[in-house]
């Protein structure tokens, strides 16, 4: 699932980068927009001022410790979530390795309220840490004899 996760998230950017081209904004329907914008910073385009390799380390550290724990696990479902958040963080470390900056195209939006640009990485690394949060830790398994 990582690299699945990661091969969407670089073949869409791609797809949309060069469908919609530098500053420009394709309207798909109200509400969602197809955008081509690089974002220096992280989620909603905070820390924009750090250098690209202290967001570049940042992401494979916290990716090694994801793996870590994915390597531990005996949950499938613990196992999908750190899959998909490790291969939306690889695929933005992908993005600032080769083009400096993560590359965006997703804007929702309503009335003229614009959602932060985001991009498939993004909602994969939600999605699986979501699902952490959501099926919470593996219970350890008890003895019937425990006093």
């Amino acid at each position: 699932m990582i690299l699945v996760s990661f091969g969407l998230d670089q073949l869409s950017k791609t797809w949309a980068h060069s469908l919609v081209g530098s500053g420009n904004v394709i309207a798909v329907f109200p509400g969602f927009n197809l955008v081509a914008i690089a974002n220096s910073g992280v989620a909603f385009g905070l820390a924009g001022g750090a250098a690209p390799v202290i967001l570049i380390a940042i992401g494979v550290l916290l990716s090694g410790m994801l793996g870590i724990w994915l390597m531990r696990t005996r949950s499938p479902i613990h196992a999908l979530g750190l899959s998909l958040a490790i291969g939306g963080a690889l695929g933005n470390v992908a993005d600032r390795l080769m083009f400096g900056a993560v590359r965006d195209f997703i804007d929702l939006y309503w009335d003229n309220f614009h959602w932060p640009s985001f991009n498939l990485a993004d909602v994969a690394i939600v999605a699986g840490l979501g699902l952490l949060i959501l099926v919470g830790e593996d219970q350890p398994e008890t003895s019937a004899n425990t006093s």
